[in-house]
């Protein structure tokens, strides 16, 4: 059994690694839709798939962590949705397994607001952990949210809708897995206590501008005024 549990944690950790060097792979070499592209972030989606799952065995078999829970749940929604779309813009249809996927999401997310809302009460709202929950829980229920809306407006969708949920579901998922890492080796970085907050807001703060810039790069190129 203890032979297994460290195949398994780090086959995680492995997991983990492959998964912000693909991400970053895709994110920044190579052409968008090109035969890299997509070599690199299948690679990303299934490195997020395997973190997943052991994150789900680790806290049932060998212990329980509320963060990994979390960010397992929250980083790979994000990437099973972004890699989702790309089948769904072929059919423009959502499948059952995208449904129950953002249904799940969306519960999941509930219940981290409950958590989040009971862990503040009880601790005079000085819980960090409480203030995690309502984020994660926050942002868990908007994505699956999102999500159920594109679906029922699937033939109302805008040119290229595809590309930009594409985009910020894979961004999301790797801002999610950068966080991940910096929070659970935050020690190497030798943070004083003061700030421990840092490893869990500076991906979100670099990310989300990025996001943006290609955000608006992408929408000047698709959507050229015409003359």
């Amino acid at each position: 059994m203890e032979i297994l549990e460290k195949i398994l944690i780090w086959s995680h950790v492995l997991a983990g690694a492959i998964s912000l060097i693909a991400g970053f792979m895709a994110a920044f070499a190579g052409k968008k839709g090109g035969k890299l592209h997509r070599q690199v972030g299948k690679t990303f989606f299934w490195s997020m798939f395997w973190i997943f799952v052991s994150a789900l065995i680790i806290v049932t078999l060998v212990r329980f962590s509320f963060f990994l829970t979390v960010i397992a749940v929250f980083s790979f929604y994000l990437a099973f949705s972004g890699y989702r779309v790309l089948k769904i813009k072929r059919t423009m249809k959502a499948a059952r397994l995208d449904w129950a996927a953002a249904i799940i999401a969306i519960l999941f997310g509930l219940g981290l607001l409950i958590y989040g809302g009971t862990e503040l009460i009880s601790s005079d709202f000085e819980s960090i952990l409480g203030y995690l929950s309502l984020f994660f829980g926050f942002f868990t229920i908007q994505t699956g949210y999102q999500s159920i809306k594109g679906f029922m407006n699937l033939d109302k969708q805008e040119k290229m809708w595809w590309w930009f949920a594409h985009m910020n579901a894979m961004c999301g998922s790797l801002i999610a897995a950068i966080t991940a890492f910096l929070v659970q080796n935050g020690r190497i970085f030798g943070l004083s206590d003061d700030l421990a907050w840092l490893p869990w807001v500076l991906p979100v703060l670099v990310g989300a501008p990025l996001i943006n810039f290609w955000s608006r790069k992408y929408r000047k190129q698709f959507f050229k005024p015409t003359v």
